[in-house]
């Protein structure tokens, strides 16, 4: 799987500089086209060497045979670069989170979660704490629950782990089954057996789901494995499993929603992009 136009927006720091390793590799494909973009404050010193900057990036990108160029634009952020995505068939957006927290967050680092949500392209997000050295795609973690919304990026994640010959690990989470808090002790099953035994169903039937994949993906030559957890942490427990397995990149699916099914779908990915340290790769789904 190839991405033709990719745009990477950067501001002069090295933070934002940790998608280009990430964008190069996608670039190995002579069809794939980069786009570096920076928007800047108007004035005429900061424009030039905004631009200078851009130029030499370009130029150290086309040395290497990729196809690349810079454009730097002056006004407000997002709608120039929703702007430059709608002008330029751009397909994937690699973007840089500053990892600002309370105030400066609310000030500086909300950027990148508005771009994340103002567009409905995949989305290659890099943490400021991402060593830049490190293989993106070298092992890809892959969270799903079984619904077709956490599968509608299978097949792109699959390709990906297949192109670059990742080892690609599935992980479903499995919430506890609750139980209704004034069951009375005398019923039988008791609620420690009734307990266990929804758990047990819950644990084969993703056993069975996630058998049923794995054998898919390896059968297409991908090296893959899975993993259960039982917690009703899940953004914790998606991040606590990518540091067990050493995962260089996570990859899920997210959307669009507001309010009560922003709450319900939304605060797993939310979590993870609030939370993670590992580069993710963002899949939009109208689900």
């Amino acid at each position: 799987m190839y991405f033709k136009r990719i745009l990477i927006t950067l501001d002069g720091t090295k933070t934002a500089e940790k998608t280009l390793p990430a964008a190069e590799l996608m670039a190995s494909y002579p069809e794939t086209e980069l786009l570096l973009v920076s928007i800047c404050d108007p004035k005429p010193k900061i424009t030039d060497e905004r631009q200078k900057y851009l130029d030499a990036k370009s130029a150290e990108l086309r040395t290497k045979g990729i196809q690349a160029n810079g454009k730097m634009f002056c006004g407000e952020l997002l709608p120039l670069i929703l702007k430059c995505i709608n002008e330029n068939g751009i397909d994937l957006l690699c973007m840089a989170s500053h990892g600002y927290t309370g105030i400066k967050k609310m000030v500086l680092g909300s950027v990148s979660e508005k771009l994340i949500k103002a567009t409905n392209l995949p989305v290659l997000l890099v943490k400021e704490g991402h060593d830049p050295d490190k293989a993106v795609f070298a092992n890809i973690l892959l969270p799903l629950d079984g619904s077709l919304f956490s599968e509608a990026c299978l097949k792109q994640v699959s390709d990906l782990a297949r192109d670059f010959k990742s080892k690609l690990t599935l992980l479903v989470v499995i919430q506890p089954p609750c139980i209704p808090s004034d069951r009375s002790p005398s019923i039988q099953p008791s609620w420690d057996e009734y307990y266990q035994a929804l758990l047990e169903e819950l644990k084969q039937q993703a056993q069975a789901y996630l058998e049923r994949l794995t054998g898919e993906l390896q059968a297409n030559g991908i090296e893959t494995e899975f993993r259960m957890e039982v917690s009703d942490k899940i953004p914790e427990t998606i991040l606590s499993t990518a540091e067990d397995i050493n995962a260089s990149l996570i990859s899920f699916t997210t959307h669009n929603r507001s309010g009560i099914e922003k709450w319900y779908y939304g605060s797993v990915a939310a979590g993870l992009i609030e939370n993670s340290s590992h580069p993710m790769l963002l899949w939009r789904n109208s689900i």
